[in-house]
This record gives structure tokens, C-alpha cells and sequence, in this order.
């Protein structure tokens, strides 16, 4: 391309930063936006069910945080736990006369609690109250994302084959903001409009995934491709910024603005996307010679320049491969792990243990940090012994399963057992989610060794199958502990059912799964009248 034809932004970009790079970094933005969407209806539903415009939540270790310096020096003197009582009303009358107007705020909080929002009825906008609706209402609403979701991932494959990822992912964010930015509205309207706008937003955040699995394969040299694929660990990233960034603006303003900002957010993002991301390096304008050669010939003998149609995909084939279809179960257990933590830890950490909204936001966010450094190293690793041929890619596949899956079940089961000891409740979480980084290197990399060419469709087939969980997921929670008042015994039993279909979907792959290319990857070249045809 001659230099005067590329436009300015590229000829100063490509100087200092190589254009696969900022490919990588906007597929990390996009997968940080797709879970920013996919993650505001488990966050407040807190506060716009239910719940107090600010910040009000049961819990046993709410109960029990006021009088744990009693319950102490409980064995020093049996009859402290009858001046509870006392304790408690003097301590009240102090907060009244020290801050009466803090504690005016406090009472009016508690008389708003008992109010609730009709639908139907009149739209209010910014009034923060809440919805009376009931735990089967709120565990479907959460659910709906996956209702969508599963669809979804498998018409990313095909739209990733058919019009490329970049416009894939650009216009299905495009309806994604538009749907959330008026969600609060259409919740007012019923609570199946709201319902109905979830499934589209799950529908168009399928996408993203297979789509960018169809980039990593076009851009990533075979020495870099475990980094390229913990870009996609970008979602983990939104998780971490978007449950306390959520969480402050519900509590400290009112819970639409946690619809709002972060949809006005992903408009700016839109932009920067339609800009800079191309579908492959032929493609790109500003990408240098050196650059598109040396990607191109690292490349060469397993990924066809030109995009497959969906006639020259080996449907039968994908579909009867043991390899593949042990992958299916080793991300199905995957997938499972983590809507578990998506759906249904902001309510174990506010409903069950009673954490404030703020602080169980944080609490939340903190594992999805564990996740992504982990999955950082774990992918620097798996490229270091890619490179240097220390395992076989098989062995490597299957070796981090025992991270990405066995040891995060273990650890799940534990966090059931800790109660309200908050420190050690974080540390198991930090550590299950954390070890589970090592996704990077086991089911989120295996598609890309079966079949570089069809790596967006398979990845397309798998999220549709392993999305199904997030279906399973917020009924099951609210069936289980949800309509009991979320005891903790009753999440103890959710615990361990989680850590069970992680640990066995690894099985399987331990016995069917493989990291060679298939037969099946391999595609006759086209005529050149085929090629006029497309």
C-alpha cells in the first residue's frame, strides 16, 4: 500500500507500537465491555430488588458484626450476652446525639425499605427505589443473559465466518448499549420487558468471543498465541472494574445510574474499535511489510489467508471429533465456574454473609484480579515451553486443567465452610478464581491447536454449549438457598455442586482431549472463479 494512501493515525502508530499489539489490546477492551453488560443485571439486582435504595442487606455476618467483640469475652463472663440488648439501644441514642443527622438518614432509609417501585405505572427516572419482586423474578432476570447468551455464541461463529469479527462485534455493541442504556425504563414498563432486553443483551454478547478467537487466529504468531488468548481474559478485567464501579454508583446515587454510566462508557469504546481494529493483516492500512510477513510466514501451512465460507466448514467432522468434543466438556466446567461467580456471588456475599453493596462489590472484583494475573503468568508459561518444545501441546493442554479446574473446585468448597471470616472467605476466592487463569492454557487455547482455521466456529460451539450453565446457574441458586432466606448451610451444598461439574468436566478431557491439529483443519485452495464468486 503506498505510504500516501494510509491514513496519519496509522504512519505515526506504527512507529513505536506493532499493529498486532493494539489488535491484542482491543480485543482485551472488547471482551472488558462484553462483561461490563453481562454483569450490571447480577450486580443490581441487589439494590433495585428488594433492597434499599442505598445499601441494605440481611445476612449472618451483618447479624453478627455488632456483637462479635461481646460473643469474645463470652467464656470470661457467660451473662455479657444479656446486656446485648442494653448495649445496642445505648449505642443508638450515642449515634443519635453525636450525628442525629446521620442517624435521621439511617431511620428515613429504613422506612424507604418498606417502599417499592410499581411497574407499569408512571416512568420516574433517578428516584432509587426498588422493584417488589419475588427470588424466582430476580434468579430469572439474572438468568437471562444466558438465555440469549447461548444462541448467541454460536451466530458469533457463523457471523465471524460470513462478515468478519471486526463488524460482528462493532454492531451487536452497538445494539447492546443501546438496550442497556434503557433498561431501567423498560423495567418499569414489567419485569419480563426487562426479562426480554437481557436476552438480547446475551445474544449480542455471544458474539464477542467466538469473534475474537477468529482474530487471535489471524493475527498471532503460533510462539505468541497463549498471550493472545489471555486478552481475552479482558472480561476478567471488566469483572474487576465493573462490580465495584457498579456497586459505588448504586449506592452512592441511585441504582439506574448503574445502567447509565457504564452504557455511555461503552459508546466511546464503539468508536475507538470501529477505528482501530482490522480482521486480519492483509486487511490492515497502517500495519508495516516486516510486521504482515513475519505474521503471515509463522503462520503458514495452518491458517489460510482467506476467511473459510460456511459451505467449506467440516460441520460433520467438528462434530464427531472425540478431541473436540472433550473440549466441549473441559469448557462446560469451566464456563460453569465462572457464571457461578458471575450470578451468584453478589448475592452469597450481601444476602447470605450481609456484606454492605460496596464492600461485597469489592469483594467480588477481587478473584477476577486473581484471574488475570495468574492467567498472565500461566500464558507467559505455556508460550515459554510452546516455544522450547519442553511437553507436547497435549500434555501441556491437559497439565493445566489441574489448575484451571481441579484446584479452583477444591478451593470453592472451602469458601462454603469459612463463614464470616472475611479475610479467608476472599483468599479462597482469590485462589479458585485465581488458578482458573490458567483457562488460558487449557480449554481457551485448545480450539486454536484443533483447527486454526475454524477456531471462531468451534469456539462458537463450545461457549453455546457451556453458556447453558449460566441458564442453570441463578434458578438453581434461588431454588436451593434463595427462597430459604440464603442460609449458609444451603450455599454450602451450591458450593460443592459447582466444585463437582468443574472437577468432572476435566476428567474428560483428561482422557479425550488432544492439542494436535485435526485432519479436518485442512481446506481445499479455491479456483479463482470461487474466489470471484465471494
Amino acid at each position: 500500500m503506498d505510504e500516501e494512501r494510509v491514513p496519519l493515525i496509522w504512519r505515526q502508530k506504527k512507529q513505536w507500537i506493532p499493529t498486532r499489539v493494539l489488535v491484542c489490546i482491543m480485543m482485551f477492551t472488547a471482551c472488558w465491555t462484553n462483561y461490563m453488560c453481562r454483569l450490571q443485571m447480577p450486580i443490581l439486582a441487589v439494590p433495585m430488588i428488594k433492597a434499599l435504595p442505598g445499601n441494605f442487606t440481611g445476612g449472618v455476618c451483618r447479624t453478627e458484626d455488632a456483637s462479635r467483640h461481646r460473643r469474645a469475652l463470652a467464656w470470661l463472663d457467660p451473662g455479657i450476652w444479656l446486656e446485648d440488648q442494653i448495649l445496642s439501644e445505648r449505642v443508638e441514642a450515642a449515634q443519635a446525639a453525636v450525628n442525629p443527622k446521620g442517624y435521621n438518614i439511617r431511620v428515613q432509609r429504613e422506612t424507604e425499605a418498606r417502599e417499592t417501585r410499581e411497574s407499569g405505572g408512571n416512568i420516574q427516572l433517578f428516584n432509587g427505589l426498588p422493584f417488589d419482586w419475588s427470588p424466582s423474578i430476580r434468579g430469572q432476570l439474572i438468568a437471562a443473559y444466558s438465555y440469549g447468551n447461548v444462541p448467541g455464541n454460536f451466530l458469533g461463529g457463523i457471523m465471524a465466518l460470513k462478515w468478519g469479527a471486526k463488524h460482528a462485534i462493532l454492531w451487536t455493541s452497538v445494539v447492546a448499549c443501546l438496550v442497556s442504556l434503557i433498561s431501567p425504563i423498560l423495567a418499569q414498563c414489567h419485569w419480563g420487558v426487562l426479562l426480554v432486553s437481557r436476552i438480547i443483551i446475551g445474544l449480542t454478547g455471544g458474539v464477542t468471543f467466538p469473534a475474537c478467537h477468529s482474530l487471535v487466529a489471524k493475527w498471532a504468531p503460533p510462539d505468541e498465541k497463549a498471550r493472545f488468548v489471555w486478552s481475552l481474559l479482558g472480561g476478567t478485567f471488566g469483572t474487576i472494574l465493573t462490580y465495584p464501579m457498579v456497586a459505588v454508583i448504586a449506592e452512592k446515587t441511585c441504582w439506574e445510574n448503574g445502567w447509565y454510566i457504564p452504557s455511555l462508557l461503552m459508546v466511546i469504546w464503539i468508536i475507538f474499535w470501529a477505528i482501530l481494529t482490522y480482521d486480519s493483516p492483509a486487511e490492515h492500512p497502517g500495519i508495516s511489510d516486516e510486521e504482515k510477513q513475519y505474521i503471515l510466514t509463522s503462520q503458514a501451512g495452518t491458517v489460510r489467508s482467506e476467511k473459510p465460507t460456511f459451505k467449506e466448514t467440516p460441520i460433520k467432522e467438528i462434530f464427531t471429533s472425540i478431541p473436540f468434543i472433550s473440549l466441549i466438556f473441559c469448557h462446560f466446567g469451566n464456563m460453569f465456574l465462572l457464571f457461578f461467580y458471575q450470578n451468584s456471588m453478589m448475592l452469597y456475599l450481601t444476602k447470605a454473609l450481609g456484606f454492605e453493596l460496596t464492600k461485597g462489590g469489592l469483594a467480588a472484583g477481587l478473584p477476577w484480579a486473581g484471574r488475570m494475573i495468574f492467567g498472565f503468568f500461566f500464558s507467559w508459561v505455556g508460550d515459554i515451553m510452546k516455544r522450547k518444545q519442553s511437553v507436547s501441546v497435549t500434555v501441556l493442554r491437559k497439565g493445566a486443567t489441574v489448575f484451571s479446574h481441579f484446584l479452583p473446585g477444591i478451593f470453592l468448597i472451602l469458601v462454603g465452610y469459612v463463614g464470616c471470616r472475611f479475610v479467608l472467605a476472599n483468599v479462597f476466592l482469590v485462589l479458585a478464581l485465581g488458578f482458573n487463569g490458567a483457562a488460558s492454557i487449557s480449554n481457551l487455547s485448545n480450539n486454536q491447536d484443533l483447527s486454526p482455521n475454524f477456531a471462531g466456529f468451534l469456539y462458537g460451539i463450545m461457549n453455546t454449549i457451556g453458556s447453558t450453565s449460566g441458564m442453570i446457574i441463578s434458578p438453581l441458586t434461588e431454588e436451593i438457598a434463595g427462597k430459604y432466606g440464603n442460609p449458609i448451610d444451603r450455599w454450602q451444598t451450591l458450593f460443592w455442586i459447582g466444585a463437582a461439574v468443574c472437577i468432572i468436566c476435566m476428567v474428560v478431557f483428561l482422557f479425550g482431549g488432544s492439542g494436535n491439529i485435526q485432519s479436518w483443519n485442512e481446506i481445499k485452495p479455491r479456483s479463482d472463479e470461487e474466489r470471484g464468486r465471494n
